[in-house]
């Protein structure tokens, strides 16, 4: 279950119990505010025995409800046990039921609570009854990972209100939710037999997710409108639907200054980004585009970006792309203005004047396995990282990210790589404390047992980040340390960047998110550099994605700043800005079968 969705039980359980201070039918006996305590709740299911059935009812959830309030879920539910829902009024069966289903969904039994909010014993409740029964649903179904049903459910809802807040509020949801469903499953839904307004939403969000670019998403959704003119969406847009309706042109400029390093040790991999660049431009003019001239700008050595800036104004420079150096970036963001339009190729700290960014960092990558860990419900993770400073940064962020959607890391790994696996695996899952706690019983016994070595219970799934070497040898030690059936998945650091069926196999099982560029079909400029003799499938191959997204991206720069909906799918990954102009990369993942990694069938969604 997301976070997104455990804070919306939290929301609507705190709602239910605020809802019982002002019950219509006031107990025989007044519960004072303070009095919380399993004696006053005692009182209350003594008299409700006392009670008929209605009264008897009411004392009953509100027993429940103070139950819910002492954290104590499964004493509220057995309050509730001897209510028969059939005997109430509507109104009442329904709050009863509320309350089961919540505390039900928030212990993670979302079966149970769509059998307490059946649609068929409570359709004779009024509208807003009805619109919050719809919405109870969508959130179990979604906690069941079935998006489309959850949809529906909410579309129903959004149609029995009259407050166009509530609507908008419902319309959010709807949207957000199409978002995450993958493509394929979508796609089915769209053929499916629905009504008019599933429809509207189903084609709506198809539209939209397989345009490539704002111009084809912006020329979509205009499709849209005329096709749909009464659809609700239409009256009312969720908030992720109007960043792609965006004024202003795209940004025209005729001299691009790059900042790169051209000699030193940087100056191979910023080779690399630089015929990405050329490449770009080199299909761009193929397809008839006229495209901007570039001025190389040398930053080898430098310490202050100052006299750089100072020579792209000299040559009518009109865009920046780059600097690589982190100083020289940060440098850029502490001035008071920027007079040229940087594209900076590192992470920009705070200031006045921070650069748009597109850079590789591992952190997007570690971001996303937490991301597809959690869309398979494991929310218990066993973390492994070298013991270096770049594992560090990355075992922070899977720490980071999976405790803010509610996950925990349970044990983690810094392995040495230059010492013996089969002990640090061995102390990761504990499999050496279950083999030592064998010997003191025979000890103690004095007899032979029938003991089978076991790894700890406590995780779900392994999260790692590794380089191809040290991970063909720790995922066959995992195996043999009994956790074969945990899931794995890892930043692309485990993969060359080309498929090697021979050395990979023991990877057989692995999950792991890396760029489109190695694990698409390849693109013009791709098919191009490769052509040339260049290595572009490598670790170092990325940089080449990283050059050629750099031209692909800057005409809609300013676009991508103004809209929270609006992405480009681009070689480093589909491509969305954040509040500090840092554009965020959403990878895809793949498994590897057989040795060689077989595509999954989309990206892992972005939920922040």
């Amino acid at each position: 279950m997301t976070n997104l969705h455990r804070l919306s039980f939290s929301l609507l359980l705190a709602t239910a119990l605020l809802a019982g201070c002002s019950s219509q039918t006031q107990p025989p006996q007044v519960v004072d505010k303070t009095a919380t305590t399993q004696q006053s709740i005692d009182s209350l299911l003594r008299q409700a025995d006392k009670q008929p059935t209605t009264p008897a009812a009411e004392l009953r959830l509100q027993a429940a409800r103070l139950l819910a309030q002492m954290q104590q879920p499964q004493q509220a539910l057995d309050a509730l046990a001897p209510i028969d829902l059939s005997r109430l009024p509507p109104t009442l069966a329904f709050e009863v039921a509320k309350l089961k289903a919540l505390l039900t969904t928030g212990s993670d039994d979302p079966a149970a609570a769509l059998q307490f909010l059946d649609r068929q014993r409570f359709n004779n409740l009024p509208a807003p009854q009805q619109a919050e029964l719809g919405q109870l649903r969508a959130d179990a179904l979604m906690q069941q990972n079935n998006p489309i049903a959850a949809v529906r459910e909410l579309i129903v809802s959004s149609l029995l209100t009259l407050d166009p807040d509530e609507q908008l509020r419902y319309h959010d949801q709807i949207w957000h939710l199409l978002q995450q469903t993958p493509l394929t499953t979508l796609n089915d839904a769209a053929r499916g037999d629905n009504d008019y307004q599933e429809q509207g939403w189903f084609e709506l969000a198809l539209m939209l997710r397989t345009s490539t670019d704002l111009a084809g998403r912006q020329q979509a959704l205009e499709q849209w409108r005329t096709l749909w003119q009464s659809h609700p969406a239409l009256a009312l847009p969720p908030a992720g639907l109007l960043g792609i309706e965006l004024t202003g042109e795209q940004l025209t400029v005729q001299r691009i200054g790059v900042i790169l390093p051209l000699t030193g040790e940087l100056a191979k991999p910023a080779g690399a980004i630089r015929k990405g660049i050329e490449a770009a431009l080199a299909v761009a003019r193929r397809e008839g585009q006229s495209t901007p001239s570039l001025v190389m700008l040398d930053s080898t050595g430098l310490s202050d970006i100052t006299p750089l800036l100072m020579q792209a104004r000299q040559q009518g420079v009109d865009l920046l792309i780059g600097p690589l150096d982190p100083t020289l970036v940060n440098q850029l963001a502490t001035m008071p203005q920027l007079e040229i339009p940087v594209l900076a190729l590192n992470p920009a700290e705070p200031g006045p004047s921070r650069p748009w960014q597109l850079e590789l960092s591992s952190e997007h990558e570690a971001r996303m396995i937490v991301r597809q860990a959690l869309s398979q419900g494991h929310r218990r993770v066993l973390v492994i990282a070298p013991a270096a400073e770049w594992g560090d940064r990355v075992r922070a962020v899977i720490q980071e990210e999976l405790e803010a959607a509610g996950g925990r890391v349970v044990g983690t790994l810094r392995y040495d790589a230059t010492g013996n696996y089969n002990d640090q695996i061995a102390d990761l899952l504990l499999t050496r404390q279950s083999a030592e706690r064998e010997q003191e019983l025979r000890k103690l016994l004095r007899h032979r047992l029938a003991f089978q070595e076991r790894r700890r219970q406590d995780a779900d799934a392994i999260l790692m980040t590794a380089q191809p070497d040290a991970a063909r040898l720790i995922k066959p030690m995992l195996d043999y340390h009994f956790a074969a059936d945990l899931p794995i998945y890892a930043t692309s650091h485990l993969y060359a960047g080309y498929p090697d069926a021979t050395r990979d196999v023991d990877l057989n099982g692995v999950t792991f998110c890396d760029l489109p560029w190695l694990l698409q079909p390849p693109s013009e400029a791709h098919r191009l550099l490769s052509s040339n003799g260049e290595n572009t499938l490598s670790r170092s191959g990325r940089l080449y994605a990283l050059g050629v997204d750099a031209i692909n991206v800057y005409p809609w720069l300013p676009q991508l700043e103004q809209g929270p909906g609006s992405f480009i799918v681009g070689e480093t990954g589909k491509l969305t800005m954040d509040t500090h102009k840092r554009l965020q990369r959403e990878l895809n993942c793949t498994t590897f079968t057989n040795g060689v990694p077989a595509s999954l069938t989309e990206a892992i969604p972005n939920t922040n």
